[in-house]
C-alpha cells in the first residue's frame, strides 16, 4: 500500500505545502483513492507518479475550503482529458450541494459517469477487499475521519503440509495458495485449509480530518498507520486568543500511544511551522509521549506500508 501526501499545510499553504490532499494506492491495483481534495491538489498530482485517469474514489472530510476547494478543478481537469471511468465522491451533508451549484453555474459537463454520496457517523462503506467506516470528529463543522480496514488475508502456504498430503509440486501448490480446493489423481480432496496457516488480519489506516481530539479513534486501537492532524505546539495553542477546534502535537502523541498505534505521520501542520526548527519541536513534542515510529509529513513525502 503506497501513500503520498499531496497537501500538508493547514488553512492556508505555504512556499513548500500546499493544503490538505493525501493518496492511497493498494498495490494490488493501479487505481487510487484521495482523501480530502485543497485547493491545486490537481498541480500536486501532476508532480506525482499518480494519474487522473486511475482515481476511482475521493473521500472529503469536511467542507471548510482548505480541504475542498480543488474539487471542482481537478473534476474539471479529468473532464477536459476525456476520462471515461467513473468517479465516486464521498463527504459529509452539503457536499452534493456544494458540487451541483459549482457545476451547474459554471457549465461542467463531465464525460464521465459521477456519484456524489453523503455519509454519516459510524457508515460502512464496503468495497473489493477492504471498507471505509466513519469516525465523527470534534472540529468546527461536520467532520468525519476515515478507518480504512482491509479484508482478512488468507494465510501462508505451507509446502511441507502439502507433501505430506500427496500434492506434486507444481500448478496445484498454486490454485491451493489461492484458496482454492483441488482433487488429486487418486481422488482425495485437498481444501486449502489444509495447508495454509492462520488468516492473517488487513492491514487499518486511520486517516484523520480536522479533530481537537485525537482519542476519538481510540475505539480502533493498534492500528498500523495514523495520519492525523498535529496543528499546533502545545505551548502555543495554550497562548492562543480564540481557540481553534485543532490538535496539538502533545495530544497526539498521547492519543496514539494511548492507542497503542504502530506508525504516525502528522500532518495539517499551521504555517508558522515552515521552518526546519519548528517542525523538529513538533515531532520532539509528540515523541515525548509516543514511543513508536512517528514522522511530519511535507508535500510529496512517499510512503509505503508493507
Amino acid at each position: 500500500m503506497d501513500l503520498i501526501f499531496l497537501g500538508t499545510s493547514a488553512g492556508v499553504p505555504t512556499r513548500r505545502r500546499n493544503v490538505s490532499g493525501l493518496a492511497l494506492r493498494p498495490r494490488e491495483s493501479g487505481d487510487w483513492l484521495l482523501f480530502d481534495c485543497g485547493e491545486a491538489t490537481q498541480h500536486q498530482v501532476m508532480k506525482s507518479p499518480l494519474s487522473l485517469f486511475r482515481l476511482r474514489r475521493i473521500f472529503i472530510t469536511h467542507l471548510h475550503g482548505d480541504h475542498v476547494y480543488g474539487l471542482f478543478g481537478l473534476l474539471a481537469s479529468r473532464g477536459m482529458l476525456q476520462a471515461e471511468t467513473s468517479l465516486e465522491i464521498y463527504g459529509p451533508e452539503g457536499l452534493a450541494r456544494l458540487l451541483e451549484s459549482v457545476m451547474e453555474l459554471s457549465q461542467l459537463h463531465l464525460p464521465f459517469p459521477l456519484e456524489i454520496i453523503e455519509v454519516s457517523g459510524g457508515d460502512r462503506l464496503d468495497f473489493d477487499g477492504y471498507r471505509i467506516e466513519t469516525v465523527p470528529l470534534s472540529h468546527s463543522i461536520t467532520c468525519y475521519g476515515y478507518v480504512l480496514i482491509e479484508a482478512e488475508r488468507p494465510g501462508r502456504f505451507e509446502p511441507k503440509k502439502a507433501r505430506q498430503l500427496g500434492v506434486p509440486e507444481g500448478p496445484l501448490f498454486g490454485r491451493l495458495q489461492s484458496g482454492e480446493t483441488i482433487r488429486l489423481p487418486d481422488g482425495r480432496l485437498v481444501h486449502s485449509s489444509d495447508v495454509l496457516g492462520q488468516a492473517r488480519p488487513g492491514r487499518r489506516v486511520i486517516v484523520g480530518g480536522d479533530n481537537d481530539r485525537p482519542g476519538l479513534f481510540a475505539p480502533y486501537g493498534a492500528v498500523d498507520l495514523m495520519i492525523h492532524e498535529a496543528t499546533y505546539l502545545q505551548r502555543d495553542f495554550d497562548r492562543l486568543p480564540r481557540k481553534f477546534k485543532h490538535s496539538t502535537a502533545l495530544q497526539l502523541g498521547i492519543a496514539a500511544e494511548a492507542m497503542g498505534v504502530k506508525r504516525l505521520v502528522a500532518t495539517h501542520i499551521s504555517a508558522r511551522y515552515d521552518r526546519e526548527e519548528n517542525l523538529a519541536a513538533l515531532l520532539a513534542e509528540i515523541r515525548s509521549h509516543y514511543r513508536g515510529d512517528a514522522a511530519i509529513a511535507y508535500d510529496l513525502m512517499e510512503l509505503t506500508l508493507p
